[in-house]
């Protein structure tokens, strides 16, 4: 939006924006919330549910079996096939079940997969039918596609693809720990940094505002550098488990936005998709690098990452691109701390395969102003 793009002269960004509230109804937390999905379904007035989730939950864990107890007569089928970054062909045969089923809520549970898997659903039930089927989602991880309008899945050519739309924005989110502790620590972790991935790139998001985004973005940020090596000392502590799940949901505090957050998820989409690689690993690998490259070369948002240090617990340098380089190595202490490994020989990618990953990532290729320093980074990370 540009309502403020004609004023003349230096303007603190701070003070100009406009925030574009997301079509969210509720945001329900705690313990235990995951076993009331009869009562949430019952808030938007629906009566015919069908969960969408992905096999290591529904045949590991007593999670999904829970929730279709607690959906009691309401629940009227479940699909569990969904698999990392969404493949398109699960997708297609679990809107054909919900359209058999007649459905009227789609509830997802998972990471980002499922949830990214439900709006895809609802998606393709409009452009077949015309009518929007509302979607739930009550995450087990920090990757927090939950308050988003956009859906990314993986073509059979393993492209990263999206579609957008507000009604996608899931109208209720659930946050349960207890249900968080049946994710692994690596994984929980990891998409910990996916959170902080989205904190970190919303402060110099075009469309990001400073209320309520950018500050509940530093916010969150403190708390995922308190508890996210808490919760790895101590995997099975439920409070500090929900503690994270309120973070990860400032860290991408609801609001309308179409595209990529930054050039962080933008590699980590060419990597996920292309290589298998988490989406959390993924932010593992890219963040750190890629603040240093904003320290070096965009003053503009060197200041707004330089805004971090106090809520990491550093002291300013003095400079903004000091202060980044500060923020840099301080991301990459975290995922150290974490245990999480950092380049991508770990994760058998292919020497040489700089530039078609660099092509994957940006828009407009070659053309894209950091087409180079993008093929620098990713060259950094074997």
């Amino acid at each position: 939006m540009s309502f403020f793009a004609n004023q003349g002269g230096q303007v603190d960004s701070s003070l100009v924006g406009c925030y574009p509230a997301s079509p969210i109804k509720f945001m329900i937390y705690g313990r235990g919330t995951a076993k009331k999905l009869d009562e949430v379904i019952a808030k938007l007035g629906a009566t015919k549910a069908f969960i969408v989730t992905g096999q290591s939950l529904s045949t590991r864990t007593p999670v999904i079996k829970d929730a279709e107890a607690s959906l009691g007569k309401s629940h009227v089928g479940t699909f569990n096939k969904i698999g990392q970054h969404a493949p398109i062909g699960a997708i297609r045969e679990a809107t054909d079940l919900v359209k058999s089923a007649g459905a009227d809520v789609l509830i997802s549970i998972g990471g980002g997969s499922p949830i990214d898997s439900a709006k895809a659903i609802a998606y393709q039930i409009h452009e077949d039918t015309g009518k929007w089927i509302p979607s739930i989602a009550v995450p087990t991880t920090l990757s927090v596609a939950e308050t988003t309008q956009n859906a990314g899945f993986t073509t059979e050519e393993k492209k990263k693809i999206a579609v957008s739309n507000p009604e996608l924005v899931p109208k209720v989110v659930v946050y349960d720990g207890d249900i968080a502790l049946y994710t692994p620590t690596n994984l929980w972790t990891s998409t910990g940094i996916r959170a902080l991935d989205h904190a970190v790139e919303l402060l110099y998001h075009p469309l990001a505002s400073e209320i309520p985004t950018k500050r509940l973005a530093l916010e969150a940020i403190r708390d995922l550098f308190t508890y996210l090596p808490q919760s790895k000392s101590n995997p099975t502590d439920a409070d500090v488990r929900q503690k994270l799940f309120l973070a990860c949901y400032a860290s991408l505090f609801p609001f309308l936005y179409t595209g990529g957050v930054g050039l962080s998820h933008s590699i980590g989409h060419a990597l996920g998709a292309t290589y298998s690689i988490p989406h959390g690993i993924t932010s593992c690998l890219t963040l750190a690098p890629v603040v240093a490259l904003k320290a070096k070369t965009k003053p503009e948002e060197a200041k707004m990452i330089a805004r971090i240090v106090p809520y990491v617990g550093k002291t300013s340098e003095g400079s903004d691109e000091k202060d980044s380089l500060v923020v840099s190595q301080a991301i990459a202490g975290l995922v150290k701390e974490l245990g999480h490994k950092t380049s991508l020989t770990e994760y058998k990618v292919p020497p040489g395969e700089e530039e078609p990953i660099a092509l994957h990532a940006l828009v407009g290729g070659k053309e894209h102003p950091d087409f180079q320093n993008l093929i620098n980074i990713v060259h950094k990370l074997y």
